[in-house]
């Protein structure tokens, strides 16, 4: 039996904005897998702001390089920056298995991390592939990145002018 898997982050305001490769499961993974490091290293404490500060960057790069070699409109590009969300995933793992080691992650915290890891990695190995094999057939569609339709973008006359806040008026404070 096939489960399909369920991105946490789709009911955000941005992710209707987001251009097509929010629909690629290997990015929601790194994106979740981002939120679920972030929720951990919350909780380390002075003595490790170096590490916590590591896993931040590598988690937040998994999903960033996913979203920037999709959006540079270019298959061998999209690749590198795939292979690179590879290399920054791998780091991270490093650093949860440092973790893990100093006690710092642990129980179901540690249990979601892994799975996420798993996931993620699992999503990205069979991403890479299958756009190589794009590349080689020569089937990759140019305008990959630019087929969504455009997302509604606010205008002048959406915001309050006030001078000392700018904000749409639907999230005005009053």
């Amino acid at each position: 039996m096939t489960q399909q898997y369920e991105y946490g982050g789709k009911n955000t305001q941005m992710f209707g904005k987001l251009p097509g490769y929010k629909k690629i499961v290997a990015w929601q993974a790194a994106s979740d897998l981002s939120f679920e490091v972030n929720q951990l290293v919350r909780n380390f404490g002075t003595g490790h702001y170096e590490l916590a500060d590591q896993m931040r960057r590598s988690a937040t790069s998994v999903g960033g390089n996913i979203a920037e070699g999709y959006c540079s409109g270019s298959l061998p590009n999209y690749i590198r920056y795939c292979n690179i969300a590879r290399g920054s995933l791998g780091e991270l793992g490093s650093y949860l298995q440092d973790s893990e080691r100093m006690n710092l992650a642990k129980g179901d915290q540690l249990t979601k991390l892994i799975k996420l890891y798993g996931l993620a990695t699992y999503f990205l190995d069979r991403l890479i592939p299958a756009l190589i094999k794009k590349q080689s057939e020569g089937t990759w569609d140019k305008s990959f990145g630019v087929k969504e339709e455009s997302a509604p973008y606010l205008t002048d006359a959406d915001y309050d002018l006030d001078p000392n806040i700018i904000f749409p008026k639907d999230m005005l404070f009053t």
